[in-house]
């Protein structure tokens, strides 16, 4: 049975029914630090923060791109702790896991066009983790108080929970993620603002996972020394959540906020229009305290309390926001700005695929130049080339053969494979023992047809309707997912019995494409069970019409330019993508198909050797292939070339290395190597 949550936590997700799993919740906001002296970042600063993330919210596609490659890269990162939280061994996590946390706060900051260079100190981190089993250990969440009877508890960790945002039910980037998200009671978003807030140059991070009857669990470090500060340069005067420019729709939440330093918002109005028409909304009560004075609203018709998304019909639309009297130092104030939500598994129509250009019949063993226009995004570092090959792609798995043609991630507390709920034989079964998303992956990279489909036969058991099985599929490498089929949970039993599905996949023809079954889950309530009864289960998966990318090889390269060398003849498929930060790839260009070819051979010569009347000249095939060589010789360049047919050819290395020997003339003689 699992832990109960104490009933004087804030409900961040109410449970569908009292049989439904628990719900993830967060506490009140840690209040403003009155002593500096001992935060972290005291003596030199503040300083100067440039940011290692920004964008330009003003381009949809790249906050698409931003979107699909940085905050994508932290999701799904194994926590492989070394936490107990049933012994009170704090523990150590993964330093992926460590870093995607940071990539996740770095990358809310930069959106909302803060300095995006937040670091972690490791004395912050390794209270924050003693921090976060208390909470785990006790299944409460406490800034600071009486801490009798608590288990697990540490000097360090107090000390964490009273400069910590806290979250129990998620951990790592989830719970920072749930900090901007802010619902359950939190009127004022005071987790939102302490990470948004501009001046802060150094966070920490403690996580606990979940472990039988305990909750994982999460403290974020927020103050350090540089609070009150100078004010660092950010993209508006102001910093707001949901920001000016394009934001993709998932992490538009409920309750939004516009934050502004040194000015009194205590009777600020805000109004909100898309298309012209005014939308009722609701403004919470002013509060002061959490990181930089703000104001926040909802739209009248969600409870900010318990909804965790904003609505959003599937197309760009556009808000205008106006927040009027807002009394600063040079008068009262009124500020409008844009706000676009989007998809961002859709291209918009400043989406620029990249284009490969260069020889459809490549030659063999010799190098031959591709090229693609530059990416329009600043952002971009380098460029990622993809070489493979196609075979026959289709398959049938009826879940007997194990993980044969799949991946699961992450890596579950219980049996992929199982007997169905109904029926018999097996089937694929992903639930959710923890509050985090269970992809099954397809291993094969297939080279899309307009005749490719993807068949399945699924049932969606007991769900809440904050579970989600999707088939997903990503034609850039797994960076972005787009969903070709969906079914949300009933908030208990969803599907009777197994349904026959048959996907089309003619829309990605021409492309190199990944699939997966996701069954998805982000915020609210879940089953924490793993009887096949709960969750997705998944039968005769196949795939028809369809060729399979094999023996991929990435190429890295600073500018457009790529040397092909295939070592033999046959069908090839060639792809490029943009890198931006370095690290992250963005979505592949347009493929294209090539078909090596034997190439002309390419004779290279060595300087002769002349012993006496003997001379020797080595030449090696550099490329193409040759049925024999012939000597050439002329006493001078103006005249005719003729054959040496005395000449004695010598085999040094087979295919490759070669030399003739013969002898020299009276005077000056030149020679040439060719081909029949």
């Amino acid at each position: 049975m699992l832990k109960s949550l104490s009933r004087c936590l804030l409900p961040l997700w109410l449970a569908a029914a009292s049989s439904a799993p628990a719900a993830v919740m967060l506490g009140d906001p840690p209040t403003a630090p009155t002593d500096l002296s001992q935060l972290p970042g005291a003596g030199v600063h503040p300083k100067t923060v440039t940011g290692d993330f920004s964008v330009d919210t003003s381009s949809r596609e790249q906050v698409r791109e931003f979107y699909n490659t940085v905050y994508g890269s932290s999701t799904g990162i194994a926590i492989d702790s070394t936490a107990d939280t049933a012994t009170c061994v704090p523990g150590t996590n993964s330093p992926l896991f460590v870093d995607a946390t940071l990539r996740r706060i770095n990358w809310f900051r930069a959106v909302a066009g803060l300095p995006a260079a937040i670091t972690f100190e490791a004395t912050e981190c390794t209270q924050d983790q003693a921090a976060a089993l208390m909470m785990s250990g006790q299944g409460e969440l406490q800034h600071t108080g009486s801490w009798t009877g608590w288990d697990c508890l540490s000097a360090e960790g107090t000390n964490a929970s009273a400069q910590s945002d806290l979250a129990l039910g998620l951990d790592g980037p989830d719970a920072i993620t749930a900090y901007i998200l802010d619902n359950g009671g939190n009127s004022e978003v005071g987790h939102r603002r302490w990470i948004l807030y501009p001046q802060t140059q150094i966070m920490g991070t403690g996580d606990v996972p979940a472990e039988g009857s305990y909750y994982a669990a999460n403290a974020t470090w927020v103050f350090d020394a540089n609070y009150g500060g100078p004010r660092p340069a950010t993209r508006t005067p102001y910093a707001a959540w949901p920001p000016a420019g394009f934001v993709p729709y998932p992490v538009v939440f409920p309750q939004w906020s516009f934050a502004l330093s040194n000015a009194d918002l205590s009777a600020a109005t805000v109004t909100l229009a898309s298309n012209g028409v005014a939308l009722p909304v609701t403004q919470q009560a002013y509060a002061t305290g959490y990181g930089e004075n703000t104001i926040v609203w909802y739209l009248t018709s969600q409870d900010p309390a318990n909804d965790t998304a904003f609505p959003f019909g599937g197309t760009d639309t556009v808000y205008s926001v106006t927040v009027s009297n807002v009394v600063t130092a040079a008068g009262t104030q009124s500020y409008t700005y844009p706000v676009t939500l989007f998809d961002p598994a859709v291209p918009g129509a400043d989406y620029s695929p990249l284009v490969i250009s260069g020889p459809s019949q490549p030659a063999v063993n010799t190098s031959n130049r591709y090229t693609c226009a530059p990416s329009a995004n600043p952002a971009t570092t380098g460029y990622q080339w993809i070489v493979s090959t196609a075979t026959n792609g289709g398959f049938v798995d009826n879940a007997t053969h194990g993980l044969t043609n799949f991946t699961i991630s992450p890596a579950p507390g219980y049996p992929i494979l199982t007997s169905p709920p109904t029926g018999s034989g097996k089937c694929f079964h992903l639930c959710h023992l923890d509050p985090v998303p269970q992809w099954l992956q397809m291993d094969e990279l297939l080279f899309v047809s307009n005749a490719t489909a993807l068949n399945f036969k699924s049932r969606l058991g007991y769900a809440s309707s904050d579970e989600t099985a999707r088939v997903q599929i990503s034609t850039d490498g797994g960076s972005s997912w787009s969903d070709l089929f969906t079914e949300t949970g009933a908030n208990g039993l969803t599907d009777a019995a197994f349904s026959q599905h048959t996907l089309s996949l003619a829309a990605y023809a021409g492309e190199s494409a990944q699939v997966r079954f996701n069954f998805d889950y982000s915020f609210g309530s879940y089953y924490p069970e793993a009887d096949a009864a709960v969750g997705w289960c998944l039968e005769n998966i196949g795939v028809t019409n369809s060729q399979q990318l094999l023996g991929e090889t990435t190429n890295a390269t600073a500018g457009t330019n790529f040397y092909f060398l295939p070592a033999r003849t046959g069908n090839f498929l060639l792809q490029v993508r943009g890198v931006i930060f370095t690290d992250f790839p963005t979505d592949f260009g347009t493929a294209k198909p090539v078909t090596a070819v034997p190439g002309a051979a390419i004779i290279e010569l060595a300087a002769p050797t002349v012993t006496g009347s003997r001379v020797e000249i080595d030449f090696t095939l550099a490329a193409g292939s040759a049925t024999g060589f012939h000597l050439l010789q002329a006493d001078q360049l103006t005249c005719p070339w003729v054959t040496n047919r005395t000449a004695v050819l010598t085999t040094n290395v087979a295919g490759r290395a070669y030399q003739f020997a013969t002898t020299n003339g009276p005077a000056a003689r030149f020679f040439r190597v060719v081909t029949p």
